[in-house]
C-alpha cells in the first residue's frame, strides 16, 4: 500500500498498543513479554493520527472525571467539548471525500485504491484536526498542564483498550417481538440521503429490505431505517457468527472490524479499501437521528444496536 513515510512509521509504531487480551480477541498471536513491553511504552496521546482524546470525552462518565482532574468550570468543559465535535465534524468530511474515491475506484486493487487516498490530503488533515484538539484542550488547562493531560488520556486509552477487547458486547435480550440479539457499538455522525436514517456496514441492507434497528443509549430509542452502507467497510456483517461472516471471520459476534482495527491494529489497522480507520464506529446516524438519543451534532457516542432479523 503506498503509504507516506510519515504514516508508516506511525502504524509500525501503533503496533505496540496491542495488548495480549486485545491480541487473542483479535485472532492475533504476540509474545507476551514484548507484546506488554511495547502496549506500556505506547503513547494515544502523542500519536498524530490517534483519535484518542475525542473518542474518550464521547463518554459522560470520562467527561466528569476530566473535569474533576483539571479543576474546569462548566464553560470550560463545553468549549472543551465543543472542540472535539469540531473535530468529529472535519474527519466526517474527510472519511466523505474518501468515499468518493473509492466509489471512483472500486474497479481497482485495494493498494491502488489506498495510494489514490494517500495522494489526497486525508493524513494531514486528519493529524491537523487531531493537533488542534489538542492544543485547543491544552490552552484551557492549568500552566504545565500538558504532561498532566497526556498522562491522564493514556492511562484512560488503556483502558478504552483493555475494555474493547471483551468480544462479550453481545447480548441476547427480551423483547415483545421476542428474543433478539444486541450489541454495544460506537455510533459516529454523517449527512445521509434523507434527514432521519442510519447505515451498517454490510451491502445486503441498503440494497436489501433497508430495515428499520431499533437503536437506544440512555434510555431513549430510535428506530432509522437502514439507506446507507458504512462506516468504514461494506462486508462486515459483525451481527453473525463467525462463520456467517462474509469478511472478518475471526472476529468475535458484535466486534465490527473497525472497532478490532482502530484498538488492536486488526487488519494493519485499516478497512477494507485500505484507509486507516479513525473511530471504532459500528454504525453511522444522521445528525437528526443522532439527535433522538440526545446527541448532539457530530457528538458520537457508544449505543446499544439490536438485530431482529438476526436468528438466535
Amino acid at each position: 500500500m503506498g503509504l507516506s513515510s510519515r504514516r508508516t512509521d506511525r502504524l509500525y509504531t501503533r503496533l505496540g498498543a496491542c495488548l495480549l487480551g486485545a491480541a487473542a480477541a483479535a485472532g492475533l498471536v504476540l509474545a507476551g513479554h514484548h507484546a506488554s513491553a511495547d502496549a506500556e511504552s505506547y503513547s494515544a496521546y502523542s500519536d498524530p493520527g490517534k483519535t484518542a482524546l475525542s473518542l474518550i470525552l464521547s463518554e459522560e462518565r470520562n467527561v466528569r472525571e476530566f473535569q474533576d482532574e483539571f479543576g474546569l468550570d462548566d464553560n470550560e468543559v463545553g468549549r472543551v467539548l465543543a472542540s472535539v465535535r469540531e473535530e468529529n465534524e472535519t474527519l466526517a468530511r474527510e472519511f466523505a471525500e474518501s468515499e468518493k474515491v473509492v466509489a471512483a475506484k472500486k474497479t481497482l486493487p485495494e493498494e491502488k485504491v489506498a495510494d489514490e487516498i494517500s495522494a489526497s490530503d486525508y493524513d494531514e488533515t486528519v493529524e491537523g484536526a487531531i493537533a488542534e484538539t489538542k492544543d485547543g484542550v491544552t490552552a484551557l488547562l492549568p500552566e504545565a498542564g500538558e504532561p498532566e493531560l497526556k498522562a491522564w488520556v493514556d492511562e484512560q486509552w488503556r483502558e478504552e483498550v483493555e475494555g474493547a477487547s471483551d468480544g462479550g458486547t453481545a447480548r441476547v435480550v427480551e423483547t415483545k417481538a421476542g428474543t433478539v440479539l444486541r450489541c454495544k457499538v460506537f455510533a459516529t455522525q454523517y449527512i445521509g440521503h434523507t434527514r432521519y436514517e442510519a447505515a451498517l456496514p454490510h451491502r445486503a441492507l441498503k440494497f436489501g429490505s433497508q430495515p428499520r434497528v431499533p437503536i437506544n443509549r440512555d434510555g431513549r430509542l430510535i428506530r432509522p431505517r437502514i439507506k446507507e452502507v458504512g462506516p468504514w467497510n461494506t462486508y462486515d456483517n459483525y451481527w453473525q457468527t463467525g462463520r456467517q461472516r462474509t469478511m472478518w471471520k475471526d472476529l468475535p459476534r458484535c466486534m465490527p472490524e473497525a472497532r478490532a482495527a482502530y484498538f488492536h491494529n486488526y487488519h494493519r489497522g485499516k478497512d477494507e479499501y485500505g484507509r486507516e480507520v479513525l473511530n471504532p464506529a459500528g454504525v453511522d446516524l444522521t445528525p437528526a437521528a443522532a439527535r433522538g438519543l440526545g446527541l448532539r451534532q457530530y457528538q458520537n457516542g457508544w449505543v446499544y444496536v439490536r438485530f431482529p432479523w438476526v436468528r438466535l
